[in-house]
């Protein structure tokens, strides 16, 4: 008993630190891009209940790669239906607050909400996209929801700092990485290498050519689907199944082009390829969440 009592002891303590060092890293101002010979791009006009929304479209003759750099909120990326790039964005300011009783609004953020643009710059074959604010502050306080259609042939960079990033239907490479939230990625082919600093990260994809797969967590879970067989931890119905204080990695070698490595710091990461194997499956609902 008294090593029970211990253990559990010594696994809150653990819970505690980690959640301490999350929160310490989450208040960290995010780092502020820096785009060389950026121009500005696009429109503002007063989309749906008011709020400021950027509109733009560009063409990508002689493009390879195209970089999305984004701040707190949510974005969604698919593929377009032409070969440019389009993109709207909404923005939406947050109220700060006390004690949850008073609340209220920057004047400094909403002059930089009123007159933000969208930015591009191109660098050889590579096209990037980011926010911009006139103070040159990099915005917490600002809710950014990021709507992107890009070409499917196009190799993809797409970096947000906390929120929901979504992307489906990119055919070239992707790489993506978001400090806190959660990351979708469904995909016809392609390599992806993916990571989540704290959060969850979740990967299907229909590629026929498989190269080395890794899935890794530091503290959290990594779990591999490959044509209905299960990769990764035993799964534990205890009453501390579901908690993992320390990680596990999973790595699977096929002889194909697509190469797939997925990382968490904190939190839960799978990787599918291939229906499941039947409603027994391993951590099933980490496939199927």
């Amino acid at each position: 008993m008294k090593i029970k009592t211990r253990f559990i002891w010594v696994t809150l303590a653990i819970v505690v630190v980690l959640g301490a060092v999350i929160t310490w890293r989450l208040s960290e101002s995010p780092a502020k891009p820096v785009l060389t010979g950026a121009t500005p791009v696009g429109s503002m006009t007063a989309g749906k209940d008011g709020l400021p929304t950027l509109d733009a479209t560009l063409a990508t003759a002689g493009i390879k790669r195209f970089k999305l750099l984004g701040g707190p909120g949510e974005m969604d990326i698919s593929a377009s239906d032409d070969g440019e790039v389009h993109v709207s964005l909404e923005l939406r300011q947050q109220q700060h607050s006390l004690l949850w009783l008073f609340h209220w609004l920057s004047n400094d953020t909403a002059r930089d909400l009123k007159s933000a643009t969208l930015r591009q710059a191109r660098d050889g074959d590579i096209l990037t996209v980011a926010l911009a604010y006139p103070s040159g502050e990099y915005r917490s306080d600002i809710q950014e929801r990021w709507k992107v259609s890009v070409p499917a042939r196009l190799a993809l960079d797409a970096d947000l700092y906390a929120g929901e990033l979504k992307i489906e239907g990119m055919e070239g490479s992707i790489r993506a990485h978001l400090k806190a939230g959660e990351l979708r990625i469904q995909s016809p082919g392609g390599s992806i290498h993916a990571a989540v600093d704290y959060g969850r990260l979740k990967v299907n994809s229909d590629s026929g050519q498989p190269g080395t797969l890794s899935v890794h967590s530091e503290h959290g879970l990594a779990v591999l689907s490959l044509d209905g067989k299960y990769y990764g931890p035993a799964e534990d119905h205890g009453f501390m199944g579901n908690v993992h204080l320390v990680g596990n990695d999973v790595t699977e070698h096929r002889p194909g082009k697509d190469d797939m490595d997925l990382s968490v710091y904190a939190g839960a990461v799978s990787l599918q390829l291939g229906a499941l194997q039947d409603d027994e499956q391993t951590y099933r609902d980490l496939f199927t969440d």
